[in-house]
């Protein structure tokens, strides 16, 4: 049996991690979708198909403490999320609106806590979100 060298399990994290944002993105854009699929723009408003959206963060430079944080990330448009990159000012104050003034302090505290995920807290993450994702989509009349 092969012995994983600290390289090729570092890529298999990144991997991992990777499959980890892909579900825990769809996770995000179903849970705000009404039963067409269809998602509102946190920052716009404008109306997307869910699969057309993106999953936007409320913070720049985020790290892993805000990476999977429900709390912080919201369906987007491209425009908003890549364009005008995150529409930070727009975002924030829904935040406010819905969580208190607190919320940026508690942002901000969190970008700067360091959050080394190891492989089995990845596979769990994982898991957790694929299962969400299947329950959502079947509250969806219109499938994928």
């Amino acid at each position: 049996m092969r012995t994983l060298t600290k390289p090729r399990l570092k890529k298999i994290k990144k991997i991992t991690k990777q499959m980890v944002w892909e579900v825990f993105s769809k996770c995000i854009r179903l849970k705000y979708a009404d039963k067409n699929g269809y998602v509102i723009c946190f920052t716009c408003g404008t109306k997307i198909y869910w699969k057309k959206a993106q999953a936007g963060h409320g913070a720049s430079g985020r790290g892993n403490s805000i990476l999977f944080n429900e709390k912080f990330v919201r369906p987007q448009c491209v425009r908003c999320n890549i364009f005008l990159k995150g529409n930070y000012d727009v975002f924030h104050a829904k935040l406010i609106k819905e969580y208190g003034s607190g919320v940026l302090d508690e942002i901000n505290k969190l970008k700067k806590t360091i959050k080394k995920f190891t492989q089995s807290e990845l596979k769990e993450l994982y898991e957790h979100y694929k299962k969400e994702v299947e329950k959502l989509l079947e509250k969806l009349e219109v499938k994928e």
